[in-house]
């Protein structure tokens, strides 16, 4: 009798365990569907501002960057209203945008939306999203990009340039336009080509491929490649020098076909090369052709 008595007693110790553990996951299971269900209910996320600099192991600034972050601890972390400096030489571009994220570990930037680059020297950037690579001082995007300096404004699809935007190359779908404001009359001269077009600050020159047509109020200029010299002190024009397939057009009608050609501004002049064949429909003949195109 006592057997069985302690017999039944264990069975009920057992029985209300299992009872109580089958009520704790029950439970637990509620509490997570019902924070499933209501996520409003959770504690809203707070916003940090993020603040961080990284040195090279020379001691120099690489980057800086700021911005408005709910996860500042996170390998990735998402920005929003960004500024960041990426340094060259100790000569930073500054970039900013309304949100962006930056990945720690591969120390890279990317931000979009109203993304406008400048530099110390009046170069500006504009485009609507913009990868930055610190390290290798890069900054590239594939979106349709503009690059204004001076009375130089060059627009393009697909950017790729050092951070301090000395030299930039445009993949395709370039349009440059370089404004004379000292030269009413003749007015602003307009380059398009398929692409890709370097521009290179430093050195004052510009190298176009592919289709290119070269045109103001003088006159037309197509070649399939063209290289462009600017005077450093007055941002115009100085000198072209166009290879392949090259036709020159005048105000007239008048056209001229050559392998090459060499078009001094500052002269008026321009030097033809190789084989050469001329159209005239008006005019006083050749003698137009020396008077410059552009």
């Amino acid at each position: 009798m006592i057997k069985r008595l302690i017999l039944i007693f264990v069975a009920l110790v057992v029985f209300y365990v299992f009872f109580v553990q089958v009520q704790v996951v029950i439970t637990r299971k509620q509490r997570a569907d019902r924070a499933a269900e209501k996520p409003s209910e959770q504690r809203p996320q707070k916003v940090f501002a993020f603040s961080f600099t990284k040195y090279t192991p020379e001691g120099q600034r690489e980057i800086e960057i700021e911005g408005d972050s709910a996860d500042i601890l996170s390998n990735t972390v998402q920005l929003m209203n960004v500024m960041a400096k990426a340094y060259a030489e100790e000569v930073p571009v500054t970039v900013t945008a309304d949100r962006g994220e930056y990945d720690k570990k591969n120390n890279k930037i990317h931000i979009e939306q109203n993304v406008v680059a400048t530099t110390d020297d009046g170069t500006r950037l504009v485009t609507e999203a913009l990868d930055m690579h610190p390290s290798d001082h890069i900054v590239e995007t594939e979106l349709p990009t503009q690059v204004k300096k001076d009375n130089i404004n060059v627009e393009g699809t697909g950017a790729r340039a050092d951070t301090r935007l000395k030299k930039v190359k445009f993949k395709k779908n370039v349009t440059v336009v370089v404004q004379n404001p000292e030269d009413k009359e003749t007015g602003p001269t307009t380059i398009t080509c398929d692409g890709p077009l370097v521009v290179d600050y430093e050195k004052n020159i510009a190298h176009f491929k592919d289709n290119v047509v070269a045109q103001d109020s003088r006159g037309k200029l197509v070649a399939d490649t063209m290289d462009v010299y600017y005077n450093r002190v007055s941002r115009r024009v100085s000198k072209i020098v166009a290879a392949g397939d090259v036709v020159i057009e005048n105000p007239d009608g008048n056209k001229t076909y050559s392998d090459s050609v060499i078009y001094l501004a500052d002269e008026g002049r321009i030097i033809l090369g190789g084989d050469t064949e001329a159209l005239y429909f008006g005019g006083d003949g050749p003698k137009d052709f020396e008077k410059g195109v552009f």
